[in-house]
C-alpha cells in the first residue's frame, strides 16, 4: 500500500533513538519495514512501517528519463 504524500508516519523506537548523536546506528535495527493489518479489519494497522528517511522504501526516486531527459513514450 502507499501512503499519501501529506501523511507522515511515526518513527520507531529504534529510529527515534538513533536520532541522538550516540546512537546513530540503530537505524539497522529497526524491524518495521511494512504495515502489519490487525486481522479481520480493513484499514485498521496493528503496526504501522516506519517513516524515517533512512529507510529505502521513505527516499524518494528521480522519474526514469531516457538521454535526451524526455519521458519514454507510452507503449499502448
Amino acid at each position: 500500500m502507499t501512503v499519501p504524500a501529506t501523511e507522515t508516519l511515526p518513527l520507531s523506537a529504534e529510529c527515534a533513538l538513533a536520532a541522538q548523536s550516540d546512537y546513530t546506528d540503530l537505524h539497522r535495527e529497526c524491524r518495521q519495514t511494512e504495515d502489519i493489518p490487525l486481522p479481520h479489519a480493513h484499514g485498521i494497522w496493528l503496526v504501522r512501517r516506519c517513516g524515517c528517511p533512512h529507510h529505502a522504501y521513505n527516499r524518494k526516486r528521480p522519474a526514469p528519463a531516457d538521454a535526451t531527459g524526455a519521458a519514454p513514450p507510452c507503449s499502448r
